[in-house]
């Protein structure tokens, strides 16, 4: 939680996108490239569902907003 200015508590949400590795072209044509997911636990399996494309090599999952890495998923 972020206390406000005016006293009250707001809650602040974390969001996580996916960054994958290609073998060959781009993540371009990967849906869950471009996904926002609310948690670590939704974005670890976004992150399974990449793995079926065979020129995904690894993926690392960033914060949405300033993309900062958190960790790399492997298959």
């Amino acid at each position: 939680m972020v206390a406000m200015s005016d006293g009250k508590a707001a809650l602040v949400t974390q969001a996580f996108r996916l960054r994958p590795i290609m073998k060959q072209g781009t993540a371009a044509s990967i849906p869950e490239t471009w996904t926002h997911y609310p948690s670590v636990e939704d974005a670890r399996v976004g992150a399974k569902l990449m793995y079926h494309n065979d020129r995904v090599l690894r993926v690392m999952m960033v914060t949405d907003s300033v993309g900062s890495f958190v960790e790399w998923i492997e298959r």
